[in-house]
């Protein structure tokens, strides 16, 4: 995912459209995953989920593509490289 570069985009338009990743429904705003847990397929594919071998989201408390969307969006608002955002 392409980085927003905070020299060329200010912080009004960074904390509007940092993180985002458009879907192949075109939306303008990020999509908002209301959801506690994730589908695997296999019991193999979510033992290697939650050892770390694959990618992917696990449950809610862990990853969530909309947390991610937030965190992204508010280390380019500070021109950070990563943030965790924590409850």
């Amino acid at each position: 995912m392409p980085k927003i570069d905070p020299n060329k985009y200010g912080v009004n338009t960074r904390a509007v459209r940092a993180g985002q990743v458009h879907s192949p429904e075109g939306e303008n705003s990020e999509l908002i995953f209301a959801t506690s847990s994730f589908i695997f397929q296999s019991a193999a594919e979510a033992a290697a989920r939650f050892s770390g071998d694959k990618p992917g989201n696990i449950y809610s408390r862990f990853t969530n593509p909309t947390v991610r969307t937030f965190e992204e969006r508010l280390a380019a608002m500070e021109g950070g490289e990563r943030c965790i955002a924590t409850s």
